[in-house]
This record gives C-alpha cells, sequence and structure tokens, in this order.
C-alpha cells in the first residue's frame, strides 16, 4: 500500500497494488465492470487500517458501514495480467455517514482506468441507523492529520 495525496490535494489518500486475476476478466479478457466494486471495497478497508482505524475493530463492537451507493465511471480497460493500483480518499465523515472517492489506475503506466465513489450509513447489527461511535471518528481523524503531516514532510 502507497500513501498519496489525494486528487484535491486536502485529504489523505491510500493506494492498494491489485493483479488482475483471470476469474476478474470476462471473454475478452476485460475486467469485468462489477469488480471495480470490489476493489473499491478493498482499498476502503486498506485505507481504514492505514489511517489507524482498521475495519475490524469497528464490526467488533457491533458497527458496519453499510453500503448506500455506488457511482463508477469507467475510462479504459483492464485486463488480465495487469495490476491495478486503487487510491480511496474519504470525502465526508460525520455521525452516521462516511463517504469515500477512489481512482483506478494502471499501475505500470498510470492510465486512469476509472473513478468511483460510494456511499455509507452506519448501522447496528439489527440493520438500524446507528451513530459512529465518537472513538472512531477520532481515531479517523487523527489518522487523517497523522497522514497529511507525514505527506508534508515527504
Amino acid at each position: 500500500m502507497t500513501q498519496n495525496g489525494s486528487p484535491d490535494g486536502i485529504l489523505p489518500s491510500f493506494s492498494l497494488d491489485i493483479p488482475v486475476r483471470f476469474a476478474e476478466t470476462d471473454l475478452m479478457g476485460v475486467v469485468h465492470h462489477s469488480v471495480y466494486v470490489v476493489w473499491f471495497e478493498a482499498a476502503r478497508i486498506a485505507w481504514m487500517d492505514a489511517v489507524g482505524m482498521p475495519y475490524v475493530e469497528v464490526a467488533a463492537v457491533g458497527r458496519h458501514f453499510a453500503v448506500t451507493g455506488v457511482q463508477v465511471e469507467y475510462r479504459a480497460s483492464a485486463r488480465f495480467g495487469d495490476t491495478v493500483r486503487v487510491a480511496a480518499t474519504v470525502t465526508k465523515l460525520r455521525s452516521r455517514h462516511v463517504s469515500f472517492a477512489y481512482r483506478v489506475t494502471n499501475a505500470a503506466s498510470g492510465e486512469l482506468l476509472a473513478t468511483g465513489s460510494t456511499q455509507h450509513i452506519c448501522v447496528d447489527l439489527e440493520g438500524r441507523t446507528a451513530r459512529i461511535p465518537d472513538w472512531v471518528i477520532t481515531r479517523l481523524n487523527e489518522g487523517m492529520a497523522s497522514a497529511l503531516a507525514a505527506e508534508s514532510l515527504g
């Protein structure tokens, strides 16, 4: 995983390199459109780990971030044998909601393959809307601040 500035230069972005598996492609050897959403999830979880708030700790206290919206804009094709770099950035963090933006590029060439976003609502184990625990928001904010400080030094 690598740390980079976000597209807007304000919030930290974390990138995860993912080799394209054969099972992720269609008969033409092109990655199926649904796979990008799976990659978004992997990058989102890696982002949380990188800022010091592993998702597993959120889940351990009976909270989850249910997906309420997904947007993907496809720019170019990824193919079997490529490695993609998926960058995730938090764009909104509120008491019950969190949103992320994503950029998928070819890791070797840097070609932009897709952009996207996801929106989430915090729910409890019964699926009811719940507040994100204050300690989770605090750790996410502290992690983002630390990442920004590290970027400014680097």
